[in-house]
């Protein structure tokens, strides 16, 4: 089941405007766009039936607000957004009398126009029963160091550069600092903070307690004091991923060293765990302490996937000397490029933004491939589809 949505616009370059300023539509979603005035919009309700209508048109004269209002009578589930420079009180109230759901000033300020289609496209799915389940994904070290969190971070980024609504939570509780590979602003809130509230927790309240660090990205940063990690629970981190499911197409868990009973919980709710390591001895005679670790809590073979970070040919330790010792095979190696890496890292820009022709990039965007592939449809945009 999708939902049905319609950008509509004067022109059809008032159309393609409305695209851009929107996140590409995920597949719960069929986009369409069209063109016209009020005769054509009115049609355009009456015989698409669209769940979501986004609109820009000029000020509406009461005639045509009429008509309007007519096509949204014979399509009630219709939620029509518009997009309007008359910001009178009296207009609006008669515009919001047509049946008109929300209504965006033009010129939008910031993100206006985007929470008002995401709060409505979150309204028609719930009225529809479509219901998001994230995939969730956990990072784990195999040893301090690994490079885990970069992995994560920046995968993070790949995954909502392709239009995927991602949430990265910090599970490192003791010392995450996952905030700090993607924007050098501070966050207000950590996960800490949340779970003190987990009282009035819903899918909403948890997502606004979560910093946007991009479009198409929230982080839930890890607690800012050595005692928040005593407010995290396991049951309220159990909620907390269980909420952000319903709100995200993915929920990477970047997880720290110890695996207590909220990192657990955490888990119990990843589709699969990715294990990062370098190729030396320690890391990965740590691996495998981690391995047996995974096994002892429940976590299937199947569900373990290996990292090599920090990887360059011609090493005394190869790719399959992981497989053979810890009987997992390589998912992916990320090469060594230490000097583009530290620079994304010390100035907060994921490398993908900073650096986007390294070969660390590259690799990055291969998994970012497999777990959210951009078929040509997508990648032509709106029009194309």
């Amino acid at each position: 089941m999708t939902l049905k949505l319609t950008l509509f616009g004067s022109t059809h370059k008032g159309a393609d405007d409305i695209a851009h300023r929107l996140p590409q539509p995920d597949d719960t979603v069929t986009a369409s766009l069209a063109f016209g005035g009020v005769e054509d919009l009115a049609t355009e309700i009456e015989s698409s039936r669209p769940d979501l209508l986004v609109v820009e048109l000029p000020a509406l004269g009461v005639d045509e607000l009429a008509r309007v209002e007519s096509a949204l009578a014979r399509s009630p589930a219709t939620a029509m957004v518009l997009m309007t420079g008359d910001r009178s009180p009296e207009y609006l109230l008669r515009a919001m009398r047509a049946g008109v759901r929300e209504i965006v000033p033009v010129p939008v300020a910031g993100d206006e126009l985007k929470t008002a289609y995401g709060r409505q496209l979150e309204r028609a799915m719930a009225a529809r029963g479509i219901e998001r389940k994230a995939r969730v994904l956990a990072f784990l070290p195999a040893k301090g160091g690994s490079g885990s969190t970069f992995v994560a971070t920046n995968l993070a980024y790949a995954l909502a550069m392709r239009g995927k609504r991602v949430a990265l939570i910090d599970m490192n509780l003791h010392s995450g600092d996952a905030v700090l590979f993607l924007t050098e602003g501070k966050p207000t809130r950590t996960i800490a903070d949340l779970a003190r509230e987990s009282a009035r927790f819903d899918a909403t309240f948890v997502e606004s307690a979560m910093m946007q660090v991009g479009e198409n990205l929230w982080v839930l940063p890890a607690p800012d004091t050595p005692e928040g990690p005593m407010d995290v629970t396991p049951d309220a981190v159990g909620s907390i991923v269980s909420f952000a499911r319903t709100r995200f197409d993915f929920v990477l868990l970047d997880m720290g060293r110890i695996l207590d009973a909220p990192s657990v919980r955490a888990l119990d709710q990843a589709e699969a765990l990715y294990v990062t390591l370098q190729l030396t001895l320690p890391f990965l005679h740590d691996a495998k302490r981690l391995l047996a670790l995974l096994a002892t809590l429940g976590y299937e073979r199947d569900k373990l996937h290996m990292i090599v970070n920090r990887w360059e040919k011609g090493g005394e330790i190869t790719s399959g000397d992981v497989q053979k010792s810890l009987g997992v095979p390589v998912d992916l190696e990320v090469p060594n490029s230490f000097a583009a890496v530290a620079h994304s890292i010390n100035h907060g820009i994921p490398i993908l933004n900073s650096a986007p022709r390294d070969p660390v990039s590259k690799a990055l965007l291969v998994l970012a491939d497999r777990l959210a592939p951009q078929t040509a449809e997508r990648k032509r945009g709106w029009f194309g589809r």
